[in-house]
C-alpha cells in the first residue's frame, strides 16, 4: 500500500498544450495535493422490464486539482508563469566599472556609458544595487525604479548619499513578471515511489494562485490547475533522471518580511497582522464531440483580490475606503540566503473596510478586502520581482 510520505510531484513545461515534452521533469516541493481526473458519466435511460440499468456511459472528463506549498525562493517560478500567463524577464546582468554614480539629491543612479533602457529595466521594477563603498555600502540595497532613461534610473527611496563612480564596480540585478496573456501549460506527475505507480496530468494550466501571510507562521500558498487528460503507468513520463527542486529556506512572516508598503510608502507606526492574495484566471474546459477530456482550455479575466488585517493605529486607510481612493500594496520577503521576492499590486481598490472592537481585552483590528485593477502606469494588475542574492 502507498504511503503519502513517499509521494513525489514533478513537472515539465509543455511547448504543445497537452503533450508531455521529451525532457526531464523537475521535482516540486509541496505540502499536499488534490490532483485528479474526474470522469462524468450518464446513466442509460433505456427501459427494461427487469427494472435494471443497462449501462453507465462516460460522457466527459477533466483533469484538475491543487498543489499546496510553503513558499521558498525559486521553487515555484514556473508555476507563477502559468498563473500570471507571462514569463519572467531576462535577469539583469549589469556590472560595470567606473561608470554608475549614486545621485542622492536627484533620487537616481546615473551612468555615462551604461544604457539602462537597453538593459531592459522597466519603470515600476525592483532592482538590487551593489558595489558602492561609502559608509559601509549605504547606497547598496533594493530600490523601486520610478522612471528610466538611457543613462538614469530614478528610484525610491533615494540613495543615502552622493557617491562618484571612480574606483567602483557597480552591479544591478533583478527579474520581473507581470500578468499577461501568454499561456504556460505543464505536465504534472504524481509518483507513488513505494509502489512504482505514476499518474501524469497533461495540459495543466494554473487557474488560481493563493498566498497567505500571517503573524508567527510560514508563508503558505497554493496553485489550482485545470488541464486535459491523465494516464497511469509504472514508470515516469519524464526523460532521464528528474531535476532536483531548488532547496532554498522556507520563508516566514517573522524575520523574512523586509518591508510592507501601502500607497507607495513603507508602513510607519502601522503593523500588519495578516495578508492574503488570490489570483483567479477564470479558466474553463473546452470539450468536443469525439473526445473524452478537454480539447483546450479557455481563459477568462485575471482577477486579483485579497484581505488585509492591520492593528488599528491610523485612520488614513479607512478614509481611502470611504472616499473610494485607489492605493497600492507591496511587500518584500527575503530568505536567510539573501534571495528576495517583491509582490506588488500597483493599483488597488478597497472593497470593504471594518474597524471594530470585538470584545473586552482585545486588539482593535482594521480589516480590509480589496481588488487589484489595471494600473495605467505599468499596464499591470499584479507584479512579482525576484532578486537573487
Amino acid at each position: 500500500m502507498a504511503d503519502s510520505s513517499r509521494t513525489e510531484l514533478a513537472y515539465a513545461k509543455e511547448s504543445l498544450w497537452g503533450t508531455t515534452p521529451a525532457s526531464a521533469l523537475t521535482k516540486l516541493r509541496f505540502t499536499g495535493e488534490s490532483l485528479g481526473y474526474t470522469i462524468a458519466t450518464t446513466s442509460s435511460s433505456e427501459v427494461r422490464a427487469d427494472r435494471q440499468v443497462p449501462d453507465l456511459i462516460q460522457t466527459g472528463a477533466s483533469a484538475s486539482g491543487a498543489v499546496n506549498l510553503e513558499l521558498s525562493y525559486g521553487a515555484y517560478d514556473t508555476l507563477i508563469e502559468s498563473a500570471l500567463f507571462s514569463v519572467w524577464s531576462a535577469p539583469l546582468a549589469i556590472s560595470v566599472a567606473d561608470d554608475i554614480t549614486a545621485d542622492a539629491s536627484g533620487s537616481a543612479f546615473t551612468s555615462t556609458s551604461t544604457d539602462f533602457v537597453a538593459a531592459g529595466i522597466k519603470a515600476g521594477q525592483w532592482v538590487r544595487v551593489g558595489g558602492f563603498a561609502a559608509n559601509s555600502g549605504e547606497n547598496n540595497g533594493l530600490y523601486q525604479v520610478s522612471a528610466v532613461t538611457a543613462n538614469s534610473l530614478t528610484v525610491a527611496s533615494a540613495p543615502a548619499s552622493e557617491e562618484a563612480a571612480a574606483g567602483l564596480t557597480v552591479s544591478i540585478n533583478g527579474s520581473m513578471i507581470r500578468n499577461g496573456v501568454s499561456e504556460t501549460a505543464l505536465t504534472l506527475e504524481k509518483a507513488f515511489t513505494d509502489i512504482d505507480q505514476y499518474i501524469a496530468f497533461t495540459g495543466m494550466v494554473a487557474d488560481t494562485m493563493d498566498l497567505q501571510i500571517q503573524t508567527g507562521r510560514v508563508l503558505t500558498g497554493s496553485f489550482g490547475f485545470m488541464g486535459a487528460t491523465a494516464s497511469i503507468g509504472s514508470a515516469t513520463v519524464g526523460t532521464g533522471p528528474a531535476i532536483p527542486a531548488m532547496m532554498n529556506p522556507v520563508l516566514n512572516a517573522v524575520n523574512n518580511i523586509g518591508q510592507v508598503m501601502e500607497g507607495g510608502a513603507p508602513l510607519d507606526g502601522i503593523f500588519l497582522q495578516s495578508l492574503s492574495i488570490s489570483l483567479a484566471n477564470g479558466l474553463r474546459g473546452i470539450g468536443a464531440v469525439g473526445s473524452l477530456g478537454n480539447v483546450d482550455i479557455g481563459t477568462g479575466r485575471c482577477q486579483v483580490t485579497g484581505r488585509a488585517s492591520f492593528y488599528f493605529a491610523d485612520g488614513a486607510l479607512y478614509e481611502k475606503y470611504l472616499n473610494g481612493t485607489p492605493t497600492s500594496l507591496s511587500f518584500r520577503v527575503t530568505d536567510s540566503n539573501g534571495n528576495a521576492y517583491v509582490f506588488t499590486l500597483p493599483r488597488v481598490r478597497l472593497t470593504r473596510g471594518s474597524i471594530a472592537a470585538g470584545g473586552p481585552d482585545q486588539d482593535v483590528m482594521a480589516d480590509f478586502q480589496f481588488q487589484a485593477v489595471r494600473d495605467p502606469a505599468t499596464g499591470a494588475t499584479f507584479q512579482i520581482d525576484r532578486i537573487a542574492a
